[in-house]
Parts: structure tokens; sequence; C-alpha cells
């Protein structure tokens, strides 16, 4: 049976495996032991042959998954169609899971695709498998890349987009006649020369991931893109582009340029152009986006050469995320952060599903995680700091230890404003119950900028610095102790809780708040206890503190 399995990919699987015991490799078959079925496989083969309403790819699915059903009722000698046998592979699925030897999901895909397979078959799958659904499906949104995570990934994929660009321009027959392992570029970055083999198929999987940044879309599309259309506007150059999305029977367009929506950088519109340019240099007549070349011959990139160069990547460059793990560029990881980012810009979860091509029920359970790092540093600093001073038994102590551990003070409200008051720092009190030495320093420019306040249009110097979510990581925040600061740190608490209701269910809270919610508990009993019963005491005769109302958790 012959598969499309990829972009101009195709796979044979031969049927004359299931003849033999535990299914072996075509080229085991001389070896084989034969198995005397062949009646039921010439009618397994002539079903999903004949077959037009699954695609390629999850007929791929059902003969493999098939194969690891064959081969255990080989094991156990049982018959493949029986209940018997239907029975003994969910209890063995189940003890797989139990025993953490597969993941919860992998048995649920593996049980789903012998039913499907069964149902095609016209057996009696609802006598034969269990009634009650066996195994919970653990949704695992992608994690988006922090703002140093995106930096570090561009800092890299942008050069050697450029270098390998240049070389290959300047003599490209060169490169699209070279052999796989012959050199015929180098590049040079971070203090390295590197000498490289099969530059075209490189750049054009560079010009993939730089792609994925910036237009948000998934591997199979951006695949399948075709080269882009040019239209000539009044305002500039727009690059569109529809592509037909299988598994949601539907087409979704990738526009780059001034579209009126989002303002496009000039170096992503000259990527776009060195992008088009290198593609027709390849081949002219295929209209095809993405290229991979190795002896004369080009033919469109397919997922495994995206591995390939990952790997090369992270080999020579070794880019680490802020765990210091490998960081590879994904094209879906690209997709949640440039979609998280809009959302956290624009509020508005309905434009953002249609410029990623999906309903706002699918962003929201699927998109709406961003990225771990980001939530952690923005919603979590309080907790950081605060847990040092519950390391400390006694409260002085824990107060000098944030101090030396932390630079973070730890300062009755009257202490906090007659010491910096005299350095003219004009030092005020926050949002959060803490206290900022300089509220008009470096960070406050830094807070104008990503609020895109322009000194051109607006007087913005004396505005202070409000990233209300950064301060616990700043080395200008105070910890004010008091009745009244401590009532608002309740209160955000409340806030924090209340937001429960807009999350997907509660796993997905618990996930992204639980820690904070424990470090900020484990923090308030850490106080002077008298000012921690009077606080509490005044959240429950007046309720949350004026700046964190009922309904105010749009932060979270």
């Amino acid at each position: 049976m012959k598969l499309k399995v990829g972009i101009a990919k195709y796979q044979y699987f031969d049927f004359n495996r299931y003849r033999y015991f535990n299914v072996p490799n075509k080229s085991a078959l001389a070896k084989g032991h034969f198995a005397d079925r062949d009646e039921i496989v010439v009618r397994w083969f002539r079903v999903l042959n004949n077959s037009h309403d699954q695609s390629d790819n999850t007929k791929h699915g059902y003969v493999n998954d098939l194969a690891k059903y064959v081969r255990f009722a080989d094991l156990h000698k049982l018959q493949l169609e029986s209940k018997e046998t239907a029975s003994r592979w969910e209890q063995n699925l189940i003890e797989k899971v139990r025993l953490g030897s597969m993941h919860v999901n992998t048995a649920r895909k593996l049980n789903s695709s012998i039913k499907c397979l069964f149902k095609l078959l016209e057996l009696p799958v609802k006598k034969w498998f269990s009634s009650r659904g066996l195994f919970r499906s653990e949704v695992n949104p992608t994690e988006g890349y922090s703002d140093k995570e995106l930096k570090t990934l561009l800092r890299l994929l942008h050069p050697l987009f450029r270098q390998l660009h240049r070389q290959i321009m300047e003599a490209p027959e060169v490169h699209i006649n070279a052999q796989p392992r012959e050199h015929t570029a180098i590049v040079s970055l971070q203090g390295k020369k590197i000498e490289v083999a099969g530059a075209l198929t490189k750049c054009f999987a560079l010009g993939y991931f730089l792609m994925s940044y910036f237009t948000w879309g998934n591997m199979t599309t951006l695949l399948k893109m075709k080269k882009f259309n040019e239209e000539n506007l009044s305002k500039g150059l727009v690059y569109s582009q529809s592509v037909f999305k299988s598994r949601a029977n539907k087409y979704v367009t990738i526009s780059i340029g001034d579209n009126n929506t989002q303002h496009v950088p000039k170096h992503a519109l000259s990527f776009i152009e060195k992008l088009l340019q290198l593609s027709r240099v390849v081949n002219s007549s295929d209209d095809h986006l993405f290229f991979q070349v190795s002896r004369g011959r080009a033919a469109p990139v397919e997922p495994s050469h995206l591995r390939s160069v990952t790997n090369w990547l992270l080999e020579c460059f070794n880019p680490l995320d802020e765990r210091n793990q490998p960081l590879r560029p994904l094209a879906k990881r690209f997709r949640v952060s440039g979609s998280a980012r809009y959302l956290d810009v624009t509020g508005d979860n309905v434009g953002t599903a249609f410029l990623m091509g999906n309903t706002p029920q699918t962003l929201s359970r699927h998109y709406t995680k961003g990225s771990p790092i980001e939530n952690q540093k923005q919603l979590q600093a309080a907790a950081h700091t605060m847990e040092a001073m519950v390391k400390c038994s006694d409260l002085s102590e824990s107060k000098e230890y944030a101090k030396k551990q932390l630079d973070v003070e730890v300062l009755p409200h009257e202490a906090f404003l007659e010491k910096y008051s005299r350095v003219n720092n004009k030092p005020q009190t926050t949002v959060i119950g803490s206290g900022c030495k300089k509220p008009f320093g470096p960070e406050a420019d830094i807070y104008r900028k990503k609020m895109n306040f322009s000194p051109k249009t607006l007087d913005v110097d004396h505005l202070a610095c409000s990233d209300i979510l950064k301060c616990f990581s700043c080395p200008n925040q105070v910890i004010i102790e008091e009745v009244e600061d401590i009532w608002c740190l309740l209160s955000f608490k409340e806030a924090v809780n209340e937001s429960i209701r807009d999350h997907l269910n509660s796993t997905q809270f618990v996930r992204n708040f639980k820690d904070l919610i424990d470090k900020i508990d484990f923090a308030i009993f850490s106080v002077d206890p008298a000012v921690r019963r009077k606080a509490t005491k005044k959240l429950k005769r007046e309720g949350r503190h004026p700046i964190w109302p009922e309904g105010i958790n749009y932060l979270f």
C-alpha cells in the first residue's frame, strides 16, 4: 500500500508482513514463520485500500498500530479478531499505563486506532471493547517561548539565514549540485567559524523557522506553502498565501505586509524577499516555497530535514533555554508565543483566533498558557522573594536574610520613606503592598517603551514605572510590613483565586497558580502574627482592598 506521509514523501507498507508471526520487517520475511492467516490479511488490505474517508497519514498510523496489536496477539497465542483478544489488549494497555511504561495519551491513541480499524472491518466493537472510558485524555498545552528564549533563537536564526543566503546567491550552481556531505559554505557566529554541508537545505530550514515566527503557522501549513503572490498596494507590499488545512478541512490564509491589522517591521519583508529569491533560483517552475536540494535535485522540505537542521544547530551552537536545557526552534512554540503576545496586547479572543485560523474554543484550550517562564517571572516574583524569608525562623533574621540574598529590604512604611527620601529618589508605595526605591529609574523608561508611550506625542517623564507584575524581581523593591500592605497582599491572593473561573478547568488553574498561592500563604504566616491577624480581620470586615475589588482578575 502506497501512502503519502509527508509533503511529497511516500512510504510503502507491505501487508505480507502480517502473514507471518510477530509481523517481521520486510527484509526478514524470508526467515519469518508463516501464520496461515491470509484470508484475514487480504480483507484488511482491501478495506483500508478502498476506504477514502481517511487520509494517508491516518492509514499509516492504523497499519503501524495494527502491527503492535498483531504482535501482542501472537505473543499470547490469541486469535486476531475476537472479544478475548480485544479485552486482553485493553488490559495490557491499562497495566502499562499503571506501571508508567506508557503514557496515557499513547495508550488512548493505540486503543482508539484499533477500535476505529475494527469499525471499518465491520466487527462488533461495542461488544468486544469496554464501554467505559479507560483512559482520560491529558491536555498538554504547548509552552510558548520566554522573551529571553525568543531573543536567543532569533539572534541565531537571522544571522545564519543571511550568511547562507548571501553565499548561495553568489554561486547558486555550486550549492545546487553539491554532494550531501560536501562543504560549500562557511558561517561565522558567536566566535565560531563552521563549514556547512547541504547549505541550501539548511538555509530553507532556517527560513521555515523564521516564517513560523512571523506568521504563527503550523508545521504542515508552512511546509505546504507555495511561492507568495505579490500585490503592489499604495502602502507597500503584501505577501499572501492560502493553504489547505486538511485536518480542519478548510483553507487558512497567511499574509505578511501592511494588512491594516499589525505593523510589520522592514526586516520581515526583507526576509520574505530573500526567501522568494532563493526559492526561484532553486526551482522557478515549481510553485513550492521550501526546498531541500542534493546533487542537483530539488524536492520539498520534509519534517525529517527540519529535525536534522535542528540537531545541527544544537550541536554547533548549543542554544539553551532558561532551564539550561537544549533550546529547539519549533513552529508550534512560535505559534503559541506569537498568539499569546497578541492576545495580551489586544485582549481580543475572537480576533486572535481569526488570525490563527482557529476557533475561540481551540484558542482557549491550547493557546492560553503562554510561557511558563514568563508567567513565573511576572506572577510568582513575590512568592520567590517571600519564600526565602520563610526559611528563617526569627522575623528579624528573615528580614536580614532577604536583604542579603535577594537584595530586598523589609521595612515599616515610615522607615521606608525616611530612608529613601534622604537621597531624593521619590520613593513610592505600589498597588501590591510594597515599596519602590526608584519609581522613576531606568526600569520606568523600559516600561514606557514597553507600553508604547511616545515622548514625541505625549510627555511621559512624570509617569512612574507601573510594571507591577515584575516588581518582586526588581532590585528597587522593598517589602513594607504594615497591616494595610498585608491586607493588600491578601486581596491580591483572592484576586488570583478568583481567576479560576476564567480558566478552562481547575487543572489548568492549579498548574498555573498553585505554587504562587502556596508561597503567598507561607509568606503571610511568616510575618508578625499581630500584623497578620489585624490584616485578616480587616479583610473579613471591610472586604478586599479597593485596589483589588471583586471581579478584578483580568491580569491573570
